[in-house]
C-alpha cells in the first residue's frame, strides 16, 4: 500500500481519521487533511499498540487499525489465507488461554493453534467442532469466562521451558537472523549515506558467519536484494522450525544527539513472551558491554517478527544511525564486529541456558 503520511490528503485520511476517533484516539486536524494533529494521534496509537510510533500508516499501522475496530461477535472466525486478524480474535485467544486452553501468544492472528484451541473447546462444551468461531462458540465462551484466572498457558509454558534443561552447545540451533529492511524499504540513513538495510544485511552475515563455525543451523530471512515483508520473514522461520529469531534493526530520531541501544520483545498489556524478555535482556546487555554504547533498555512490542512468530524472537537495534558519531561507527567494520560477537555470544548463552544479568525494562 502507499504510506499515508504527513501531506497525504483524501478519503483514505479520512478513514484513517475515522477509525482513530472511533478508537477514542481524538484527532484536531480537518478530516481528509494528514497534518501535525493526525501525525500525533497516528503515533498514539501506535504507541498503545506498541507498534515503531514514527506516525505513518504503513502496511502493518494500517492492518492494526483495522484489526482494532473488531469485537468479538462481530464476524464469523475461520480459517483464511492470510489469516484473520483483529482484536476480536485477540479477546477469543485471551478467553480461551484463561479457560486452560493452549492458544499460544494471544496475538491477534486466527492460526493453526487458536484453532485446534477452538476445536478442543468445542469438544469439551459438546458443541460441533469444526474450529469456526462463531455464534454457538463465542456464546459458550461467554458463559464460561473466568474474571480472576490464573496465568494464561502460553505464560506457564514459557516459565516452564526456561526451567527445562538447554542445550550443552550451540551446535545443531536452527536460527533464523532477520536484517532488517530491504532495498525496497531502505529504512534510515547514516551520515556518510549508507542505508539501513546495507548495515543489517553486515551484521547479519557476519553474525551467521560466526554462529555457523560454532556449529549451529543459521537461516537468513533475505538475501542482499530481496525484499520480503515482515510476515514473510515471520512464517519463514515457523516453516523451518527454528528455535529462536534475532532481527536486526537501526534506531533513529528526529534529534541528532540521540544515542544507545535498545532491544524488543513480543508483549502488549501485562502480558509478556519471557523467553523472549530473556533473550532480550541477554542481547542488549551484551551489546552495551561491547560498545559502550547508552542502555535504552528492553521493551514490549507487537511487530509482526515479534507477534507472528512461533519461536522466542527479539529485535535489536544496537545503535542510531542518525547520530553523527554512532551514525558512523555503525557502519566500520571492526565495530560491526564487536556487535556481531556480543550478539553471537548473547545467542549462546540463551541457548544453553545461561542465566541473564537483572535488567530494567
Amino acid at each position: 500500500m502507499e504510506l499515508i503520511r504527513r501531506g497525504s490528503a483524501g478519503p483514505e485520511v479520512a478513514d484513517v481519521q475515522g477509525r482513530l476517533r472511533e478508537l477514542g484516539i481524538p484527532v484536531v486536524d480537518q478530516p481528509g487533511v494528514f497534518e501535525l494533529g493526525t501525525e500525533a494521534s497516528v503515533r498514539a496509537f501506535q504507541q498503545q499498540r506498541g507498534l515503531p510510533a514514527d506516525g505513518i500508516v504503513g502496511p502493518e499501522t494500517w492492518a492494526t487499525l483495522v484489526g482494532a475496530s473488531y469485537r468479538l461477535g462481530d464476524r464469523i472466525l475461520y480459517v483464511t489465507s492470510p489469516a484473520l486478524t483483529g482484536d476480536d480474535v485477540r479477546d477469543l485467544q485471551g478467553r480461551l488461554s484463561r479457560l486452560g486452553f493452549d492458544v499460544g501468544y494471544d496475538d491477534g492472528i486466527y492460526g493453526p493453534q487458536t484453532v485446534d484451541a477452538v476445536r478442543e473447546f468445542q469438544l469439551n462444551v459438546g458443541i460441533t467442532t469444526d474450529g469456526i468461531a462463531g455464534p454457538s462458540t463465542v456464546d459458550q465462551l461467554r458463559r464460561l469466562h473466568r474474571q480472576h484466572q490464573s496465568s494464561p498457558a502460553y505464560v506457564v509454558q514459557e516459565r516452564e521451558a526456561l526451567r527445562r534443561p538447554h542445550r550443552l552447545a550451540v551446535a545443531g540451533a536452527r536460527i533464523l537472523l532477520d536484517p532488517g529492511h530491504s532495498p525496497q524499504d531502505p529504512g534510515l540513513i547514516a551520515p556518510d549515506g549508507t542505508a539501513e538495510h546495507e548495515v543489517t544485511w553486515r551484521l547479519a552475515t557476519l553474525l551467521e558467519g560466526r554462529l555457523s563455525a560454532l556449529g549451529a543451523h543459521v537461516l537468513l530471512s533475505r538475501g542482499p536484494t530481496t525484499s520480503p515483508t515482515p510476515s514473510e520473514r515471520a512464517s519463514q522461520a515457523n516453516a523451518a522450525g527454528v528455535e529462536v529469531v534475532l532481527s536486526i534493526h537501526a534506531n533513529g530520531a528526529p534529534s541528532d544527539r540521540a544515542v544507545g541501544a535498545a532491544a524488543y520483545y513480543f508483549g502488549h498489556g501485562e502480558l509478556r513472551s519471557e523467553r523472549g524478555r530473556t533473550l532480550a535482556e541477554m542481547a542488549l546487555d551484551a551489546v552495551v558491554a561491547a560498545t559502550g554504547t547508552p542502555d535504552c533498555r528492553t521493551h514490549a512490542a507487537t511487530t509482526a517478527i515479534l507477534r507472528e512468530t512461533r519461536a522466542p524472537a527479539v529485535v535489536v537495534e544496537p545503535g542510531f544511525l542518525t547520530h553523527p558519531t554512532q551514525g558512523r561507527e555503525l557502519t566500520e567494520p571492526d565495530h560491526q564486529h564487536l556487535i556481531a560477537g556480543a550478539l553471537t555470544d548473547a545467542l549462546a548463552n540463551f541457548l544453553v541456558g545461561a542465566t541473564p544479568a537483572a535488567h530494567a525494562s
